[in-house]
């Protein structure tokens, strides 16, 4: 007994020798930047981003429910596909992190966002090294992580408890360990396990992977050749990893969702085509020629595409949907602009550097223009290292070149640093002190004002009516810690009432109810019953209570009660 505690404790000393000096291989300043990353991301982030989005609520839920009783809230259980609210699927590691993390620390907000914090904090160092193995500078990756600590982008998306940030870590990660093959061959088998959680994390790298891997493979092409066999184990992991997404998305119907989601409906493209061809003095035969499914669809995708690839959505004005965007700024720093294609310039002096670099971005936004909307930045994550790179590499020459002009250079470095913390600070004081209130409607947080208070007095009635459907059912639950299996049974075996279906968990029913043309709520509504409706609807009704967002004189959300 004795030798084997003895072996233990000997065991474990080494390892925490080893995590010690590990520690004091990372540069100081790296170590201070990533303190300071995880303040950016940890500080309020149960109270912002406000309220609970439906989106949180599902994944959060999900986990519980697979916790609690083996099967998601709605009673089913696919390894690699998780259901949503919606009737759609997501990929599901995001899930299955939090399952460890609600059983330790129970469920609520600031433990389901906790993987989108965690994974982003963890981030910054793999960038810091990403750097390095794309031999750069270490002034390049020191300042390229602390960028990456400050963007607002990745803050924003390693504070809300979505599928991005981890998408963006296991990407970042798979392509260190993939360019660290060259000296350390074994680093190929992680790379493919890295980047084939990368499939399961988030849609974008089911797309972006294999197009990026084949690219790394002709960069690094002499050094794969003298390790073959740990390249062939790299391709047959991650063929195995991209073998399980086709399963789901063919035999499982993932695709469903994307057909739902894709810019390319036939349906819509054959009406722009049969529009174009009634709109013209041309012959049939000439128009047919000029307008079809091919040039339609060709032109709606390079339109989508190059909708990004604008000065003002990357660095002045950013996404204009709040939930995700925090929008008055651009998604990278203003003063980051003339860098960029400085850096994008001195890039290209290693050639094959700056044609990856610039190939990762072209490619990372192909999943955001062959869906609908705009843009959706979501979709395009993965395309967040690049431009930091480039501003990173634009800003080392410039303080360098400020060191030409001796009698200025301190005053001239010193406004540089002034306006760059001002902008900073600008958008740090948008995000922590102002998105949180105008930006409330938008992440739901008078929805589950409303839910929340007919919660706490639910007692003191028969029955409470919800006019909302199965999501707002989930962001109940959520809320409630209710047990999942009594979601299940409610789920599976819905309710009626009045011909409307219904989801009934406890006193609370759930529903889309048909009430836009009935005079009073007594006359559709049980008595004593509470009802938690859209503010137009009856509205010479008086309220228990009312929910208003940023303009205190809009109601957003109101309960009523049923006397």
């Amino acid at each position: 007994m004795t030798v084997g505690k003895n072996l233990s404790k000997n065991i474990f000393n080494k390892r925490i020798m080893g995590i010690e000096s590990f520690i004091k291989k990372l540069p100081l300043v790296l170590i201070s930047i990533v303190l300071l990353a995880s303040l950016l991301r940890l500080y309020n982030i149960g109270v912002n981003p406000p309220g609970v989005h439906a989106d949180e609520a599902d994944t959060g839920y999900s986990a519980y429910s697979i916790l609690k009783t083996g099967l998601t809230q709605y009673g089913e259980f696919n390894l690699l596909a998780l259901g949503e609210f919606n009737g759609g699927t997501h990929p599901p590691l995001y899930t299955y992190i939090l399952i460890p993390l609600i059983s330790l620390f129970g469920l609520n907000i600031v433990i389901e966002r906790m993987p989108a914090v965690i994974f982003g904090i963890l981030t910054i160092p793999i960038f810091y090294y990403l750097i390095k193995r794309l031999s750069f500078s270490e002034p390049v990756a020191r300042l390229g992580a602390l960028l990456m600590a400050l963007n607002p982008w990745h803050i924003f998306i390693s504070r809300q408890g979505l599928l991005e940030s981890i998408a963006v870590f296991f990407v970042s990660l798979g392509v260190l360990l993939f360019l660290m093959g060259k000296e350390k061959k074994n680093m190929y088998i992680l790379s493919a396990v890295s980047l084939g959680l990368s499939l399961h994390s988030y849609d974008a790298p089911k797309i972006f992977v294999l197009p990026f891997v084949f690219l790394l493979t002709i960069y690094q092409w002499e050094s794969l050749v003298k390790a073959k066999k740990h390249f062939i184990l790299f391709i047959v992991i991650l063929a195995l990893f991209y073998g399980l997404t086709l399963k789901v998305l063919f035999l499982d119907k993932q695709i469903n969702d994307f057909n739902r989601i894709n810019s390319f409906n036939i349906g819509t493209i054959s009406k722009t085509v049969n529009d174009e061809r009634q709109m013209t003095q041309g012959p049939l035969w000439m128009s047919s020629i000029f307008h079809n499914k091919i040039t339609v669809m060709s032109k709606q995708y390079i339109s989508n595409y190059f909708n990004i690839f604008s000065i003002s959505w990357f660095f002045v004005d950013g996404h204009g949907d709040l939930l995700e965007w925090m929008g008055r700024h651009g998604q990278f720093y203003m003063f980051e602009l003339p860098f960029f294609f400085i850096g994008l310039y001195l890039a290209f002096k290693k050639k094959k550097i700056g044609m990856l670099l610039v190939a990762w971005i072209l490619i990372a936004h192909i999943p955001g223009a062959i869906t609908t909307g705009k843009f959706y930045p979501y979709r395009s994550v993965l395309i967040l290292p690049i431009p930091i790179i480039f501003s990173s590499i634009g800003i080392v020459w410039f303080w360098k070149w400020l060191s030409k002009a001796p009698p200025f250079t301190f005053i001239l470095r010193t406004a540089f640093l002034c306006v760059c913390v001002g902008i900073i600070l600008s958008l740090m004081f948008t995000y922590f002190y102002d998105y949180p209130v105008y930006a409330s409607e938008w992440r739901f947080k008078e929805r589950n004002q409303a839910l929340n208070f007919a919660s706490s007095i639910q007692n003191k009635y028969d029955r409470v009516f919800v006019n909302g459907g199965t999501e707002w059912a989930v962001m109940y639950s959520f809320n409630d810690k209710i047990l999942p299996s009594t979601f299940q049974k409610a789920y599976l075996n819905k309710g009626e009432y009045k011909d409307v279906k219904t989801i009934d968990v406890g006193k609370f029913s759930f529903g889309s109810f048909d009430v836009q043309k009935v005079a009073t709520p007594s006359s559709y509504f049980s008595k004593n019953s509470l009802v938690v409706i859209d503010s137009g609807i009856f509205p010479n009704h008086p309220s228990l209570k009312t929910f208003s967002g940023a303009d205190p004189l809009k109601i957003i959300y109101k309960v009523i009660e049923v006397k």
